[in-house]
């Protein structure tokens, strides 16, 4: 009896388009490398810098620090944006946990702040949050430093010592942002005296760059006069565009947004919209600026029953502005007798619009297209003074010799 054996047919897996690593194009693997890591949390790409040496210097580069941000700022997920906010009459800074977890689950009283520092000197300022670096004033006597900390690296730097004219009627207003030609961050600082005699002696305008070795510089020419806000702090410039804008008042008590260019450190004028009365300041009530979407916003109250928003679509073009919404107060239950609230904050992508209501911690999401809303709250028995939406990233700030808070190598946890 003869058995047959069976042949076994072996297929040999077709080699078109398989290579092994070895010859992989380096521009597809980096280009991989790029999209994966810059899709995860600062934490996360903290750790994968101890990987190996070539991995710490392309996560520390500039250009996938700025690939990063750009993703975090853009992205619909919400991840890695959080509400910062002052502590306690200015005690603290504090941290919300990411607004995605907040927003997707609006219960009465959501996510406790976390503590970001508590040993600061008395009453800071918060100026601003830009590209995840926190920007802040640590007041002295005849002066000021002013500080940043990006949270996420334990990171954190201060400013030369801010000298300025001091007088009774005399005040201070800050504003933070970024020059994206030069890739660098600079404040603004503003001395005000309504007492002076001429234009320079009213304003003095100074740019400080960060890192730079330089201290900070004179702008040489600010004809205007910035608006007070007759509240607590003085209002801080809003950051849009690569510039930093200011509701001022010209010599005839009309009003205009003076816009201060951070690549060139020069002023201009930004028109308001012209359906609204400026020539008189006083005219329009409680007046505004903020930023939503990534447009220059403009708000006022009108006839002390309605908050009114002007959204400004194409920067520096006056004719682009619209009226995002026009809103009764009694509508969205907010209290008018509340100074500077409410305060737009963010725009989500499906129009959302989140707006700060008090300063006790009270905020609101309102859809202008369907106007529909709803509120939460965070019972953190802390007060937020001036809250804003921050960014977590990896811009250092301290470009120049760059150092870490010691035993703190991460100020709270990324989730």
């Amino acid at each position: 009896m003869s058995t047959r054996k069976r042949q076994r047919s072996i297929i040999k897996p077709s080699c078109q388009n398989v290579a092994p690593p070895s010859v992989l194009s380096p521009l597809l693997v980096e280009e991989l490398t790029v999209n994966i890591m810059s899709r995860l949390p600062v934490k996360s790409i903290n750790r994968f810098t101890s990987v190996a040496k070539q991995w710490n210097t392309f996560l520390s580069s500039s250009y996938f620090i700025r690939y990063h941000i750009q993703r975090s700022a853009t992205s619909s997920c919400l991840n890695n944006h959080r509400l910062l906010g002052g502590g306690s009459y200015g005690s603290s800074f504090r941290l919300s946990d990411p607004l995605l977890s907040i927003i997707d689950n609006p219960s009465p009283y959501p996510t406790l702040f976390g503590r970001l520092l508590s040993d600061i000197w008395h009453d800071p300022l918060i100026v601003g949050s830009c590209n995840g670096l926190i920007c802040w004033i640590d007041y002295r006597e005849s002066g000021n430093y002013i500080c940043y900390l990006n949270p996420a690296t334990g990171t954190k730097s201060r400013s030369p010592y801010l000298r300025y004219p001091s007088s009774f009627n005399s005040y201070n207003l800050f504003g933070f942002g970024y020059d994206h030609i030069n890739d660098s961050y600079k404040t603004v600082a503003i001395n005000c005296d309504p007492n002076g005699d001429t234009v320079d002696e009213k304003t003095l305008v100074k740019v400080y760059e960060l890192g730079a070795p330089t201290t900070w510089k004179k702008i040489q020419s600010f004809p205007y006069v910035p608006k007070q806000s007759g509240f607590l702090d003085e209002p801080c410039g809003v950051f849009v565009k690569g510039t930093l804008n200011w509701l001022c008042t010209r010599s005839n008590d009309s009003l205009v947004v003076v816009s201060v260019d951070l690549v060139n450190d020069t002023c201009k004028e930004v028109s308001l919209p012209r359906f609204v009365d400026t020539n008189r300041y006083r005219v329009v009530a409680r007046p505004n600026l903020s930023v939503l979407g990534g447009c220059l916003c403009f708000s006022y109250e009108n006839r002390q029953t309605h908050f009114v928003l002007w959204q400004m679509k194409v920067y520096g073009d006056a004719s682009s502005w619209n009226v995002l919404f026009n809103i009764p107060y009694k509508d969205i239950r907010i209290d008018r007798n509340i100074p500077n609230y409410p305060k737009p904050l963010l725009m989500l992508n499906n129009g959302d619009v989140m707006m700060q209501t008090s300063e006790l911690g009270d905020f609101l999401l309102y859809n202008p297209m369907h106007n529909s809303f709803k509120y939460f709250e965070f019972a953190s028995g802390t007060t937020l003074f001036e809250s804003i939406v921050h960014i977590d990233s990896l811009v250092s700030p301290c470009p120049t010799r760059p150092h870490r808070i010691r035993g703190l190598p991460c100020l709270y946890t990324i989730t």
